[in-house]
């Protein structure tokens, strides 16, 4: 999404906790902040840039320093020309080399518009929510993971992603998702996508009064999972509003199938069931109006930043970054029973 293209709702794309953790979860809003300002601070991160690989050094220090080991995966892409730099560690379960695999993903590169007639901005595109919000949060989950107690009964594969960014400006399958796709390969090549029993994407985190949107492409057990999770933090009002069900309802009259395309539809294309956490409904400013045309209502409670440079730290709240992270920590001995197959999932 960071790079879709909206049909209705997005058919193709083709949240208040402390920031210094809290009650609800340990995750410091603050800190994730501190990660997204760093991102930024680097630029523009488009895929194949030498400021992606500058993010991509920063993300792996981050790592080492909480004790992880990150593994890249570089790939040339033949068509594109251009390097592909995955970036992945591995949580170890209390069977690292048999347990099944749970796996935590969000996108670090950023929309590439120069070259693009399309954008028709002065400024650089920086990608504060859509490029660098999800990255971060990432990076907190690894240091909540990696200081538990007692190891899961599953692996946790933290996974940041490369490439996930149209490279037209128009969303284009084939100049998409490049990274994930080459990724889910290498992980074939690896042994271990048979062990791969979940994948749960964060895309677009970290604006201010953010929700999550209900995909149309997730597996719905997954759905359900964050939707109880929610409920536990006293946050089920930030999930799942949009597509409301006047919206799903003119889909099927138009026989269109609701649901967004991003990296999660390459595994879960492939037999893996996933999820997409993203806040995308409503946040996207007015498409290819026609000279004199009155741009649509826009609900006031969300701001309109998508593929523009209000894309920016300004845009920001670390209270919702602390969310989306414990969100998914909350939600994580829910996973684990899914991943393990154990009864009452």
């Amino acid at each position: 999404m960071a790079t879709r293209r909206p049909k209705l709702l997005c058919a193709t794309a083709g949240l208040f906790l402390s920031s210094c953790g809290g009650p609800t979860g340990p995750i410091d809003g603050g800190a994730v902040m501190t990660h997204v300002e760093q991102l930024v601070g680097i630029g523009p991160r488009p895929f194949g840039s030498d400021n992606l690989a500058k993010a991509t050094g920063y993300i792996e220090d981050q790592l080492k320093q909480i004790g992880l080991q990150p593994e890249r995966h570089e790939e040339l892409h033949e068509g594109e020309q251009k390097l592909i730099r995955n970036l992945y560690c591995m949580i170890p379960g209390q069977e690292p080399a048999s347990a099944p695999i749970l796996m935590i993903g969000a996108h670090y590169d950023t929309k590439l518009t120069t070259g693009h007639d399309e954008w028709t901005h002065a400024g650089p595109f920086l990608g504060a929510i859509d490029g660098g919000g999800g990255p971060a949060v990432l990076i907190e989950l690894a240091r909540e993971l990696q200081r538990r107690p007692e190891a899961l009964s599953c692996n946790v594969l933290l996974y940041w992603i490369d490439a996930e960014e149209s490279i037209d400006w128009t969303w284009n399958d084939d100049r998409a998702l490049l990274g994930s796709k080459a990724f889910y390969s290498h992980l074939k090549r690896e042994g271990l996508t048979r062990r791969l029993k979940a994948f749960v994407l964060i895309d677009l985190v970290g604006s201010k009064n953010m929700k999550f949107d209900e995909d149309g492409n997730s597996a719905t057990r997954l759905i359900q999972i964050f939707g109880a999770a929610a409920d536990e933090l006293g946050e089920s009002a930030r999930m799942y509003e949009f597509p409301t069900d006047r919206e799903k309802e003119e889909y099927k009259r138009r026989g269109l199938k609701w649901g967004t395309t991003d990296d999660h539809l390459v595994f879960k294309n492939r037999g893996i069931p996933s999820v997409l956490l993203i806040d995308f409904s409503q946040r996207i400013p007015p498409q290819d109006l026609k000279p004199g045309q009155t741009p649509p209502p826009k609900d006031p409670r969300y701001e309109q930043w998508w593929h523009t440079p209000d894309d920016d730290l300004a845009a920001m709240d670390p209270d919702s970054l602390a969310f989306a992270g414990n969100l998914v920590l909350q939600a994580l001995p829910r996973l684990e029973a899914f991943v393990t197959n154990k009864k009452g999932r």
